[in-house]
């Protein structure tokens, strides 16, 4: 997330532009205080930038086993 004021923005706004096509969030501050963002159109492919893969605890076949009892107190 980059942070810049309006002046700054004004001057430089399709440099500023350019990031946020890049994926870069930009918020735009007046008086220190924040007063809009420029957000990315596209979604950005956060899948690729994990770092750990999800692994399940259980193997596939304890994961669609019936539970036997558990509507027993329902029905």
């Amino acid at each position: 997330m980059i942070k810049v004021s309006a002046t700054k923005l004004r001057n430089n706004l399709f440099d500023y532009l350019d990031k946020a096509a890049d994926g870069e969030t930009i918020v735009v501050q007046r008086n220190n205080h924040e007063v809009a963002r420029i957000v990315p159109v596209k979604q950005t492919d956060w899948r690729g930038k994990m770092k750990t893969k999800a692994k399940l605890l259980t193997t596939p076949e304890e994961l669609i086993k019936p539970l036997d009892g558990v509507w027993d107190d329902y029905v």
